[in-house]
């Protein structure tokens, strides 16, 4: 009896165990998987290129140079940087000249800074997608001046004021640049910020401080003189509450229009109604297509997102991989301009509604 008992014993304890082990592989096994499953889900890849990350800097010059030397001292492999915003691509520039890879790392821009063109003209940039920042502050106040006077005709049926983007190589980065220097020099009548009374106020509102602001500056001054209207504008240092503030004080001031890029338009909707409640609400360079707003006056950021994935391309032919650089992703433009590159760069289909979380 005691035998039979004690052989029981032996069996249910090694049944146990058997049990136990076959429990902790299936968790191993299924955990494993769930790892793998989420990775590869996560992972921006296609047989060629891989997208790393992408790094945001909050329009803080400093730290756009900081987080590229970062990226290549992570990635001593890195094949491309992809920059989104004006500064980016000369901030990524000085970042491979210091480490000494320029024949390593493919920058590849936007917009057209001078530094970025020196790059593209020196053959240390492949090159960059343009826009047309004069346009953007010239068009905005032509038709700010002709709502502020009562003329709704210069508004489009689908609210859309398309300025294409173009793309610039070393093949015509010096005819860009010397028509850009043509465009943006002054007036020899004189500068064109005056004040006068009696005629229409404006304001053209940016979504920071950088070159590009200051080309569009000079679009918006241009077309004061030649619509007669008094121009303000407005440059936010420090983000979204500067943004806010500087509106408030024009809807004070009872401006007869805003241009405004906003830079977090899910989160200023209640400001952007607002403005459109009391006075002429248009949006350049990024849109608010929730808003209230009268029209966009722009470029389609998700097409300029895939023309630089063209470049990219161009620039990397043998694939590789690659980081990007935005000031910051809560903006319309820079989340359009990103998935285009990513789209482009990974062969996938045209869908500006496509959006792959950082």
């Amino acid at each position: 009896m005691k035998f039979k008992t004690a052989l029981l014993l032996v069996v249910i304890i090694a049944v146990l165990s058997s049990s136990c082990t076959r429990q902790r592989t299936d968790r191993t096994t299924s955990n494993a998987t769930s790892a793998s499953s989420s990775e590869d889900g996560n992972t921006l890849k296609n047989d060629k290129y891989e997208f790393l990350d992408t790094r945001t800097d909050q329009f803080d010059f400093a730290k756009a140079k900081s987080l590229a030397q970062d990226a290549i001292a992570r990635y001593p492999d890195l094949d491309g940087m992809v920059g989104l915003f004006a500064y980016n691509p000369p901030k990524m520039l000085e970042a491979v000249r210091e480490a000494d890879k320029l024949d390593s790392i493919e920058v590849i821009g936007f917009d057209e800074e001078d530094g970025c063109l020196q790059g593209i003209v020196d053959g240390e940039i492949h090159g960059t997608v343009v826009q047309n920042p004069y346009k953007y502050g010239y068009e905005s106040v032509r038709i700010l001046a002709a709502l502020a006077r009562g003329d709704k005709s210069v508004l489009p049926e689908d609210g859309f004021v398309n300025i294409a983007a173009r793309k610039i190589t070393q093949e015509n980065v010096q005819v860009f640049w010397d028509e850009l220097k043509e465009l943006t020099k002054e007036d020899a009548s004189g500068p064109a910020a005056t004040t006068k009374e009696g005629r229409p106020t404006v304001a053209f509102v940016t979504n920071g401080i950088a070159s590009f602001w200051v080309i569009a500056e000079k679009g918006a001054r241009d077309a004061g003189k030649e619509f007669d209207v008094n121009v303000l504008v407005r440059m936010p240092p420090k983000g979204l509450a500067d943004q806010k503030r500087m509106c408030e004080e024009l809807l004070a001031q009872k401006v007869d229009g805003i241009a405004i890029s906003p830079i977090n338009p899910e989160n200023q909707q209640d400001l952007l109604d607002e403005i459109a409640a009391r006075t002429n609400l248009i949006t350049q360079d990024s849109d608010a297509p929730e808003s209230k707003r009268l029209c966009y006056v722009g470029m389609d950021n998700y097409t300029a997102g895939r023309m630089c994935g063209e470049l990219v391309k161009e620039a990397m032919p043998d694939g590789g991989s690659i980081m990007i650089f935005v000031g910051r992703l809560d903006q319309l433009n820079a989340r359009l301009r990103r998935q285009g590159v990513i789209d482009e760069v990974l062969d996938r289909s045209f869908d500006a509604t496509r959006y792959d979380a950082p």
